[in-house]
Parts: C-alpha cells; structure tokens; sequence
C-alpha cells in the first residue's frame, strides 16, 4: 500500500532550475488544483506508463525551469535486478517488482497527495452523485460501501460526480471528480470501471450539496437512520477530509457552508437496493 503517514506531506518547495535533467528520459511538470508537480521517469517507456495513470486534474505546466513544485515524484528502473522505486522527494515511497505495481502506487500516493496540496478545492474522501439538482455526499474512506450505494443512485437515475472525492470549492459547492468505479470483484483485483458502462452519465460544473449520508454497510442491518444537524454533519465530512489537520482555518468555513442547508442522516445500512428510494424521497424534502 502506498504511504500515508504525515511524515511524507510537507512540501518541498524548491526552484525548478536546480532539479536537474542528468540521467532521467524525461522531467514533466503538472498542475492541479492550486498545487504543482514534478514527475521524473528514468526511462521512456516508464515516463509513457506513468502518463496513463496521472491523478484526475493533473495539466501540463510550462515553462518547467522557472518556477516552484510542491511535489517532486521520481521513478527508476532498479539497476541489473530488476524492478522499479518511487520517490517523493529523497523519501522511497515504494519498490515494485513490476511496471503495473509501480505505477498502482504512484497513481494512489499522487492522488493522495493532490488532495492533500491543493488549494483551489477541497477534497473530502466520498462518493457524490446529484439528483434534481442539489447532491448527495457519502463521506467514508476505503471499505465503507460508498462504490455501491453510489452505483445503485446511479441505476436510480443519479447524475455521477464521484466515487472517492467530493471536491468543494470555497462557496461549499461540490464539483466532479469523476474517476472510474473502484468496483470490487468477487475474485480478483478492484476493477476500474467508467460510469458510461454502468449505463450512468458524470456530471458537469458544480452543485449544492442537499444531503449528507453518513452511512456505513453492516450485512444484514435495517435502514433507519436518525437525522444530523448542521454541526454534526459538518463534522462527519471533517473526518473524512484530507487536508483537515494541514489548515483547519481555511476548511471549516468551507464545510460549515457545504451543510448549511442540506439535510444530514447517520446510521447503518444493508442492501443498497433498499434504501435508495427513501434517500431519494429524503432529498426531495
């Protein structure tokens, strides 16, 4: 698994002048979301792989010499042994015995990071779908079923923003994120899944937010949640907020203005299939 620990977020703020070019194929510079990036690839080969798995949001950055990153990825093929290492910075954030290993952990450090960086959005971890216009946000990190209720809102007619980000911007407005579904197999690796293929549409520009489920799957559990207000709502998207610790300042004022008039619900779940239109019924309240 990538590496999470806060020993690996502080920024690295250094001119572009002194990165270097000796010995990498290629140094790339990107922007996303107020935050700045440096990729390094020893190799050809490797620098195209790692273009495939880019975080959402990433854009080329020009002139790469003159200015500052906040990030600075190196990827390398490991001498006559074989295999690849991932830094950020001088720290080794993974060894990889493959092409496709390397790249799964740079795709989800990256990401991480982006959205521990930026400063144009802030990124809560959740599943977000917009139904008649305002959106619905299931905040939750990984294995708390957001993939599932999100797809069975999206088989209810749900516009799709996001299964692992909702990106608020500074009115509290939730915008999409609209990456592929983490779909679990029953056998096997997550599988990667576009919502055109679950028969879904992503959704364009951004939407108030009508309702916060802080819901968790429990096998087997009745749908009967209890209703939250306003600050404990605020709180439920603050626990799953990733630059919460980096500067509460600046993301409590967003998150107070996200649930300012949405409703909030908290409880257990089992079946998505069997709430899914009493969540929607609660947001045409």
């Amino acid at each position: 698994m990538p590496v999470t620990d806060d020993r690996c977020w502080h920024k690295t703020r250094r001119p572009r002048s002194q990165l270097g070019r000796t010995g990498w194929a290629r140094v790339a510079c990107y922007r996303a979301f107020g935050a700045r990036f440096v990729l390094r690839a020893s190799d050809a080969d490797l620098a195209e792989r790692l273009d495939a798995v880019l975080p959402l949001g990433w854009l080329p950055a020009t002139p790469c010499a003159d200015a500052e990153h906040d990030a600075l990825y190196s990827a390398l093929a490991i001498g006559p042994e074989g295999g690849y290492a991932l830094y950020l910075g001088s720290r080794l954030i993974a060894r990889a015995p493959t092409l496709e290993v390397l790249c799964w952990h740079f795709e989800r450090h990256a990401q991480l990071r982006t959205a521990y960086l930026a400063t144009e959005r802030l990124f809560v971890h959740a599943g977000v779908v917009v139904w008649r216009g305002r959106a619905i946000v299931i905040p939750g990190r990984t294995m708390a079923g957001k993939t599932t209720l999100v797809h069975a809102l999206v088989d209810a007619g749900a516009t799709y923003y996001s299964d692992e980000f909702a990106l608020l911007d500074h009115d509290g407005r939730v915008h999409p994120y609209p990456a592929p579904l983490s779909i679990r197999q029953p056998v096997g690796p997550t599988r990667r899944t576009p919502v055109t293929e679950i028969g879904g549409v992503a959704g364009e520009g951004p939407a108030a937010v009508g309702l916060v489920l802080a819901v968790r799957y429990r096998p087997g559990a009745r749908w009967s949640p209890r209703a939250m207000g306003p600050a404990e709502a605020m709180l439920a998207l603050m626990d799953n907020t990733v630059a919460a610790r980096r500067d509460p300042a600046w993301s409590m004022p967003i998150l107070r203005q996200a649930v300012g008039d949405a409703h909030a619900f908290r409880g257990p779940r089992g079946d998505s299939t069997t709430m899914v239109q009493d969540v929607l019924h609660r947001l045409a309240w």
